[in-house]
């Protein structure tokens, strides 16, 4: 009796911690996809901020290809440069498959000339073949 108890309290305590990576491994994803999007501001890095949204990408209200994000974030980085992009707390909700999640979070952009902007965002994400992309975002 001891034995089936042992065995199933085991049981019990695996299936609990298997669970919990079913629910850690997207959080690290989107924080890592979040993370990337930072990185790439401040490299100033057009074609890996575009590698992060779904080909095509719904921005504000319309639809945007990998070659129009590209230019779009082009255009940003023309004549002048990115001193910093500093992210502010990232909020995450899944969706009950954990395939899909809302993210929002506030960032300052410190350029070297001209103020700096203020921005706060607002995704949907999206689980494609294991990773974490960008298919809704209120701005670039």
């Amino acid at each position: 009796m001891k034995r089936i108890i042992l065995i199933t309290s085991f049981m019990a305590i695996l299936l609990m911690l298997l669970s919990g990576c079913f629910f850690i491994d997207p959080m690290v994803k989107v924080t890592k996809l979040v993370s990337d999007f930072e990185e790439y501001w401040e490299d100033e890095n057009a074609v890996g901020l575009a590698g992060l949204y779904t080909d095509p990408a719904l921005i504000n209200t319309a639809m945007k290809s990998y070659l129009q994000i590209i230019d779009a974030y082009s255009s940003r980085f023309e004549g002048r440069d990115v001193v910093s992009f500093n992210r502010g707390d990232v909020d995450v909700h899944f969706n009950v498959g954990a395939t899909e999640a809302t993210v929002e979070f506030s960032a300052v952009i410190d350029w070297t000339s001209g103020p700096d902007d203020h921005r706060t965002y607002s995704w949907t994400v999206k689980k494609m073949s294991g990773n974490w992309f960008i298919s809704r975002s209120n701005e670039y």
